[in-house]
């Protein structure tokens, strides 16, 4: 009996009870209207939003991007760049090396290699793929 007069209510919905606070207006909000990226209230979320729409046009700045994001960014553009290089060198003659690529745009696979050996190097990274599909598979399921 105690605890449910000291239950805080949403106060942008005004039906579930409340567990966080905004950080910009300091309103008690349910986990339906909170946005954990900015711990914002859903109402400040959009309005900083339409704020950078406003400021910027329709695209919002990479500076904007949360930090995790960006490192992924630089991440598979290194790889990529990594990658391309080896490529126009194996292709070149520039490198007796070998290297086999496989690269999924959606369910579309792209497959490269170059070098003597580019074909194992080309069935590696098909298997070594198919292997990171199926942990991937099994460790959603865990996690779900």
């Amino acid at each position: 009996m105690g605890e449910s007069y000291l239950r805080k209510i949403c106060e942008v919905c005004g039906r579930n009870p409340a567990m966080y606070v905004c950080s910009e207006c300091g309103r008690n909000v349910c986990s339906r209207c909170f946005e954990p990226s900015g711990w914002l209230c859903s109402d400040c979320y959009n309005a900083k939003k339409q704020q950078d729409y406003a400021e910027y046009g329709s695209e919002v700045p990479f500076t904007s991007l949360p930090p995790i994001m960006k490192l992924f960014l630089a991440g598979f553009v290194l790889i990529f760049l990594g990658m391309v290089v080896l490529l126009i060198a194996g292709l070149l003659g520039w490198s007796s090396q070998s290297f086999g690529l496989v690269v999924f745009v959606g369910p579309i696979p792209i497959i490269l290699g170059a070098g003597k050996y580019s074909l194992l190097a080309i069935l590696f990274a098909v298997i070594l793929t198919i292997i990171g599909v199926f942990l991937f598979i099994i460790l959603r399921r865990r996690i779900l």
